[in-house]
């Protein structure tokens, strides 16, 4: 009998050790992946608010910009509705939460070719387009919602990059 016992209590605390954890993780946030058209074929223009390409209501545009000498670059720039906080040094995931309102300013060609915060850089020594790792906070001041944005690719004029809408606490 103390041996079904014991028998017991070990198949007991093994179920116990082997269940997995089911809880809800509500700190985790959704994302949305986008990939640009080919900026060499004309202007990208984004909504965030509305998941979708939209020319005349954007928060975002992808152009192809004068960089002088008869050459032009790919470059990014928001619309005046937008106010924009830049994350440096922290991965996508771990930004939960919108900055503080006094941690957004006009974009003022930060994010744009050559801006001090360029999405895309130009490497003249081995002639190649990277995006930047920096976490791009935008705040709309119509929809008065607020977007975290990365951007992960470029390759060929097309640009690969992921969104998700903050809580704004």
């Amino acid at each position: 009998m103390k041996k079904m016992i014991n028998t017991l209590l070990i198949l007991g605390v093994f179920l116990l050790a082997s269940c997995e954890d089911k809880m809800d993780n509500s700190n985790s946030i959704t994302f949305d992946e986008v990939t640009t058209s080919n900026v060499n074929d004309g202007p990208f223009y984004y909504n965030f608010v509305e998941k979708k390409q939209n020319e005349t209501s954007y928060h975002l545009v992808y152009k192809n910009v004068d960089a002088g000498g008869g050459f032009s670059m790919p470059s990014f720039s928001l619309s005046n509705s937008v106010m924009l906080s830049i994350i440096s040094g922290s991965n996508f995931e771990s930004v939960q939460v919108s900055p503080a309102p006094s941690q957004f300013q006009p974009e003022n060609g930060r994010i744009q070719y050559g801006g001090s915060n360029a999405v895309l850089v130009y490497n003249m020594d081995v002639h190649k387009v990277s995006v930047s790792s920096d976490i791009y906070i935008m705040y709309d001041t119509i929809s008065h919602k607020v977007f975290k944005i990365v951007f992960d690719d470029y390759s060929g004029g097309v640009v690969i990059f992921r969104f998700a809408e903050l809580s704004t606490n």
